[in-house]
């Protein structure tokens, strides 16, 4: 663990077993923002984004990977790092499969990105490195199973923003979550 005046960062644990105290110590952190201790569902929206940053560091990055959450005035910054494989997804519409850098891209330009085989989820452009998931589509859930990547959309409606860049200096992968206090 690693903590400085407003911020902390934690390698995500590999086992199982960990996952408990991992939480915890996230929480606690986090124990001395009033909006949060004494507001049910922001607490336990935040609680959902660290299990499925927990889990999609687990299933999808492969290496080693780290949660740094930094505290501000206005805003609470979680941020899941690792060097794995960069986030891909498909444009439903061109049917092109998009890998950052992205060489050509457009700022402000939406996208529907197709992740897993089975569902939708709508992207603005940042920049080359850089989208922000936007507000999902209504998913009919009867008609699906649940799909890869489903984690995204759970966190994309916990937060107030999500982003996920590409760090070329530092080669990393970060997945950026936003909550406003």
């Amino acid at each position: 663990m690693l903590q400085k005046p407003g911020s902390i960062t934690l390698p995500i644990p590999i086992k199982i077993v960990e996952y408990k105290h991992f939480i915890d110590e996230c929480c606690a952190f986090i124990n001395d923002i009033d909006s949060f201790c004494n507001d049910y569902s922001k607490s336990a929206k935040f609680k959902l984004v660290i299990m499925e940053l927990l889990t999609n560091a687990v299933k999808h990055s492969k290496t080693v990977s780290y949660l740094e959450i930094i505290k501000t005035d206005d805003q609470l910054i979680i941020k899941k790092i690792d060097g794995g494989n960069k986030f891909a997804f498909k444009d439903i519409f061109s049917n092109e499969i998009i890998q950052f850098p992205m060489p050509h891209f457009t700022h402000g330009k939406k996208i529907t990105a197709l992740l897993g085989n089975n569902y939708k989820l709508p992207l603005v452009v940042k920049s080359g490195n850089k989208v922000e998931f936007l507000e999902p589509f209504e998913v009919d859930y009867s008609e699906m199973n649940i799909p890869e990547n489903f984690g995204l959309l759970i966190i994309k409606q916990c937060s107030d923003y999500f982003y996920y860049y590409f760090d070329e200096n530092k080669k990393q992968n970060v997945f950026e979550v936003i909550f406003n206090l």
